[in-house]
C-alpha cells in the first residue's frame, strides 16, 4: 500500500465481493491476442471482449451518444437500434475503436449478430461497442469465436468494468438500492479524450426497476447532462463514446420518475467524478464553482473554459497557485460566452481553498498565502502514475463570482441568491501533466 492508501488488490477484491448487481442481467468477458493490420510491426497486443445479456425478454434501453460529427460505427449502430427502445445485449470490445474503418459498420453488425444467435436474442436488440485506438480495423475473424463463446465465460460486474478499459487507471462501478429493493449499478470506462457532448464515455447502467418506459429517457438525459456533462479531462470530444441504461423490470418494484432520478443521480455522480480521477496523467482533481451567472449553459462554458486552460491546467500541476492564469482563463470564457455583455465583469471574485486571491478588481495575495495554496495543491496531489485504484486526495477548490454586489452574502465567495441568478454551477476537471504527454505520444506505439 502507498502513501496514498492506494491497493490495488484490495480495491478490486472489494469491488467483486460488494458491488450490487440488479437481478436478471449476467456479465461476460473472455480475451485473445491479435496484431493490427495497421500497425507496423508483429508484436500482439490483447483485446477483451466483455458481454451483458438482460434475461428478461421486455428490457426497455435509452443512451445518449457523442455529438461528434465523425462518430464510430458503433455509435451508428446504437443510434438506429435505440430507436425501438429495447435492448437484450452488449458486446464491448477494447483497443480498437472502429472509426472511419471501410468495413466498420458491417463489423459492428456482424459481431452483434455473432452474440444474439449464441444467446437467442432478437439480433436488432443487441449491440456491438467498441473503444480504443481510432483508424484501425476490428480484427472480426478473430473476435467471432470469442464472442461465440462467451456463454462458457460468465463473470462477475467488477471483471466487467476492468475489462472495458483502456487507458484507464482502475475499474469503476458504482450502485444504489431504493428502500423497497430495486437497484441501480453503474459501469464506466473513460480516462482520456473527455470533454462530454450528451456523454463522451462508455457507461452502461443497469437497473431492475419496473420503470415507465416513456420517462426513462427524459430521466436519463437530465441525469448525463447533470454529472458526465459537467467533467472535461483533456477537451477532446471523442467520436465512439456512448451511456447507456437498460431496464428490465425483474425486481417487480415500481418505481416514479422522480424515484429513479433519486438513485440514478447519485450513481452517475459518482461515477463522474470517477472518471476524472483517474484521468491519463491526472495528478490534482479540480473542482470548478461558477456563481453569479443567470444562464446556466453559460455558466458551465465559462467553467469549462478555466478548467481546460493549459496555463491553468499545468499551474495547478506544478503546485503552483499562478492565480493570473484563472483570471486570464476567466476574460478569455467571458469574451467567448457572455456575448451581450451580461455578465458584470468588475463584479468577479476569486477564491482558492476558501481563500479569496481577487475582488474588486484587484489581487490580494501575500507571501503567507502563497505558501499555504501551494501547500495545500501538493496535499491534494496524486501519484499519476500510480494504476490499479483510486487515490483520494481531495479536490483543487476554485471559485469564480460573478454575483453583483448587492446579491452577495460573505466575503469567501458565498452568495444569497438574487433575483434571476441561476444556482452555482460545478464542473470537474484535471491538471496537465508530464505522464499525460507520455501516455498520448506512446498511445499506439
Amino acid at each position: 500500500m502507498d502513501q496514498r492508501g492506494c491497493d490495488a488488490a484490495t480495491y478490486f477484491s472489494g469491488l467483486q465481493q460488494d458491488a450490487r448487481v440488479p437481478a436478471g442481467y449476467r456479465f461476460f468477458h473472455d480475451s485473445f491476442g491479435f496484431v493490427p493490420s495497421e500497425r507496423p510491426g508483429t508484436q500482439p497486443l490483447t483485446m477483451a471482449i466483455n458481454g451483458i445479456i438482460s434475461d428478461a425478454a421486455e428490457t426497455h434501453a435509452v443512451g445518449v451518444t457523442t455529438g461528434n460529427r465523425y462518430p464510430g460505427a458503433p455509435v451508428v449502430l446504437a443510434r438506429e437500434r435505440l430507436r425501438s427502445g429495447r435492448l437484450r445485449g452488449l458486446v464491448v470490445n477494447n483497443r480498437v475503436a472502429n472509426v472511419a474503418s471501410p468495413t466498420g459498420y458491417a463489423d459492428a453488425v456482424a459481431v452483434a449478430a455473432a452474440c444474439a444467435s449464441r444467446f437467442g436474442l432478437p439480433s436488432e436488440q443487441v449491440l456491438s461497442i467498441s473503444t480504443g485506438v481510432i483508424g484501425w480495423s476490428l480484427p472480426v475473424r478473430k473476435m467471432l469465436p470469442v464472442v461465440e463463446s462467451l456463454e462458457h465465460h460468465e463473470t462477475d460486474a467488477a471483471t466487467f468494468a476492468r475489462g472495458i478499459m483502456t487507458t484507464d487507471r482502475y475499474p469503476k462501478l458504482a450502485w444504489s438500492t431504493t428502500a423497497g429493493g430495486a437497484t441501480v449499478l453503474g459501469a464506466v470506462k473513460g480516462a482520456g479524450m473527455v470533454e462530454p457532448n450528451l456523454a463522451t464515455m462508455l457507461g452502461f447502467f443497469l437497473t431492475d426497476a419496473v420503470v415507465d418506459p416513456e420517462r426513462l429517457g427524459s430521466v436519463f438525459r437530465r441525469v448525463v447532462e447533470q454529472t458526465f456533462n459537467t467533467i472535461s479531462i483533456d477537451s477532446d470530444q471523442s467520436t465512439s463514446d456512448m451511456v447507456l441504461l437498460l431496464a428490465n423490470g425483474r425486481s417487480g418494484i415500481t418505481v416514479s420518475e422522480t424515484e429513479l432520478e433519486a438513485i440514478l443521480l447519485p450513481v452517475a455522480q459518482r461515477l463522474a467524478e470517477e472518471i476524472v480521477r483517474n484521468g491519463e496523467g491526472t495528478s490534482h482533481v479540480i473542482e470548478l464553482c461558477v456563481r453569479g451567472v443567470a444562464d446556466r449553459s453559460v455558466a458551465q462554458a465559462i467553467g469549462k473554459q478555466v478548467i481546460n486552460s493549459p496555463l491553468v491546467k499545468t499551474a495547478v500541476y506544478g503546485n503552483d497557485p499562478n492565480v493570473g492564469r484563472i483570471l486570464g482563463a476567466c476574460g478569455d470564457a467571458l469574451d467567448r460566452y457572455d456575448r451581450d455583455r451580461s455578465i458584470d465583469a468588475s463584479a468577479l471574485r476569486i477564491a482558492i481553498f476558501g481563500e479569496e486571491v481577487y475582488r474588486d478588481g484587484a489581487f490580494h495575495l501575500d507571501g503567507d498565502r502563497e505558501t499555504r495554496l501551494s501547500d495545500a495543491l501538493r496535499d491534494t496531489a496524486m501519484d499519476p502514475a500510480l494504476h490499479g485504484c483510486p487515490q483520494y486526495t481531495g479536490t483543487v477548490e476554485i471559485v469564480i463570482d460573478f454575483t453583483p454586489r448587492s446579491g452577495r452574502g460573505g466575503e469567501t465567495g458565498a452568495a444569497d441568491d438574487a433575483p434571476g441568478e441561476s444556482a452555482e454551477v460545478r464542473v470537474r476537471g484535471s491538471d496537465l501533466s508530464y505522464e499525460y504527454v507520455r501516455e498520448n505520444a506512446d498511445y499506439r506505439s
